[in-house]
């Protein structure tokens, strides 16, 4: 819990900064390559993360990618600050509340949608506007089909969950029955 707090820290720092210099969605997507690196590379994924190695090891690693991938400064400076902090083992989950918080800025939000089958795309299509018009935000679902829901959909907005499966009114059928 602590550690996503942390992140959340400082992904909003470094949007913070990145928005100063008008540069929100190019940090993102450099975010994204080194990301995708990491994903590739899992030594270097290992290097950076580990407790033991020096930093001057993790230092050189990240100037490699620095020349290479030549991502913007900001993110070069902040990559270099989070080894200086040991806070390198929180990198991926600080790339995750990066998206987010860049999402929430540019006035876009991200639903999570389930439904026992895959919706139909002037179904899919009808939600999102809705949504939109009730968030105010633009609305990008992501869908995934749980055949357990046995019908309906849950949608979920950030923390908020709205349960309209028949799965859920069958439990809560049960509960009342059993008083």
């Amino acid at each position: 819990m602590l550690n996503l707090v942390l992140a959340k820290r400082y992904a909003t720092a470094l949007a913070d900064l990145a928005t100063e210099d008008q540069q929100l969605s190019v940090v993102g997507e450099d975010l994204t390559r080194f990301s995708q690196l990491l994903t590739a590379t899992p030594g270097l994924r290992l290097l950076l993360t580990s407790p033991t190695a020096p930093a001057r090891d993790k230092h050189a690693a990240l100037d490699a990618f620095i020349t290479h991938a030549a991502p913007v400064r900001i993110l070069g400076n902040f990559l270099k600050l989070l080894v200086d902090k040991r806070r390198m083992d929180l990198v991926e989950a600080i790339i995750v509340a990066y998206h987010k918080e860049m999402e929430t800025r540019s006035g876009r939000i991200t639903v999570e949608l389930q439904s026992a089958a895959p919706l139909e795309s002037h179904h899919a299509e009808n939600l999102q506007a809705t949504l939109s018009r009730l968030t105010g935000k633009e609305v990008r679902l992501e869908s995934r089909v749980e055949p357990d829901l046995l019908g309906g959909i849950v949608v979920r907005i950030g923390s908020l969950m709205m349960d309209y499966s028949v799965r859920n009114h069958l439990n809560r059928l049960k509960a009342q029955m059993r008083g």
